[in-house]
């Protein structure tokens, strides 16, 4: 073989191997990437045609994203964004994309529509004032990607945001909506978020309910188990109001044990109700470094650690450390300025959590 042939061979080998490469990869939470041409999405799957033109459905909750045909840097950067919390960033990113980006893809167009709205609502938990723009792009997504394989995420979004906004009738229609999803994660999330609005209505036996509904449930991954877990708190939290202090913390310590090193929001969750739990005992000391565990090693579970910080600054204050209540209180003002919990320091109330 001359060497001009054997040149002209590999530029279309590779020129073959350029064009046999798959238009779109589907990045799973839990198992391998699978490339291929996406050729079909609906609410519940997005189906993918691989290099031996095998057709694979992928289900909607498996999918963490997909990366496009034509996909401009600012995609990937926006996601690392978002991943990191840096929802406003990301926001700009994802719009920066969607402006860059190639039309025609209608696929693609909704998955940048949905990224930025579900980073919207992130940050919306966070900063109250901003709840209804996040609810607007949701709502909006909702309606016009009505078969779209984020579809029931938008819809948990959704009935989180109505919670936080104090809309009860719109949250629970919401959360009766991801019942419908075909996963049991999506099945215990609705009931997960349905006992915490019965617990806000105080409808303790109600909301005990769905959380041991929840409970009895077996897991069957690390998605389904953390979810039994956030149940378990819920339990936990009832149990609060009820008195009961020792049985609650018996299962607070439980979570603890149990929980993921790197589930932050439920350890975060856990180690907040602790602190609740050993506050209203009179355990004041001990409560204290309940919520410091929420400060040093979750503060990234921003609401939570909202929470955390209005506790500090009260528990400080009355054990005689007004420096580091003051530092709790300043921290609070400058990092969640917006939320309930900064308002509160305003007017003095105490709140129940969230």
């Amino acid at each position: 073989m001359s060497r001009k042939y054997l040149i002209v061979s590999l530029a279309l080998s590779c020129a073959l191997a350029a064009g046999a490469s798959a238009s779109e990869t589907i990045n799973r939470k839990r198992d391998k990437p699978i490339p291929g041409d996406v050729t079909g999405v609906s609410k519940t799957e997005v189906t993918v045609k691989n290099s031996k033109g095998d057709s694979i459905k992928v289900p909607a909750n498996e999918i963490q994203s997909i990366a496009w045909t034509g996909d401009p840097p600012e995609m990937g950067v926006a996601r690392s964004d978002e991943n990191a919390g840096r929802y406003q960033k990301a926001i700009d990113g994802y719009q920066k994309a969607a402006q860059a980006g190639k039309a025609g893809n209608a696929f693609a167009k909704a998955d940048l529509e949905f990224g930025i709205a579900r980073c919207s609502a992130k940050l919306a938990l966070g900063e109250p004032a901003k709840l209804d723009d996040a609810i607007k792009k949701l709502d909006d997504f909702k309606k016009s990607q009505s078969d779209h394989y984020r579809f029931y995420e938008a819809v948990n979004l959704l009935g989180q945001l109505y919670a936080a906004k104090g809309d009860q009738l719109k949250a629970k229609l919401a959360f009766d909506t991801l019942a419908k999803a075909p996963w049991k994660e999506s099945q215990m999330a609705a009931k997960i978020a349905s006992g915490k609005l019965l617990l806000k209505e105080n409808k303790l036996d109600e909301a005990a309910a769905e959380y041991d509904a929840v409970v009895a449930m077996t897991p069957e991954g690390p998605v389904e188990e953390s979810q039994r877990q956030e149940a378990v708190l819920g339990k936990a939290r009832i149990l609060i109001g009820q008195k009961k202090y020792e049985d609650s913390l018996k299962l607070l310590d439980e979570v603890i044990d149990k929980a993921a090193a790197d589930d932050s929001k439920v350890n975060a969750e856990a180690f907040l109700r602790k602190g609740d739990c050993l506050r209203e005992k009179g355990d004041d000391k001990d409560a204290l470094l309940a919520y410091l565990h929420v400060d040093v090693l979750f503060a990234s579970e921003k609401p939570l650690h909202a929470e955390a910080l209005f506790r500090l600054s009260q528990l400080w204050d009355k054990v005689g450390n007004k420096a580091r209540a003051d530092e709790a209180r300043d921290r609070l003002k400058t990092d969640y300025d917006q939320t309930e919990w900064a308002k509160q320091l305003k007017g003095g109330a105490a709140a129940t959590g969230g």
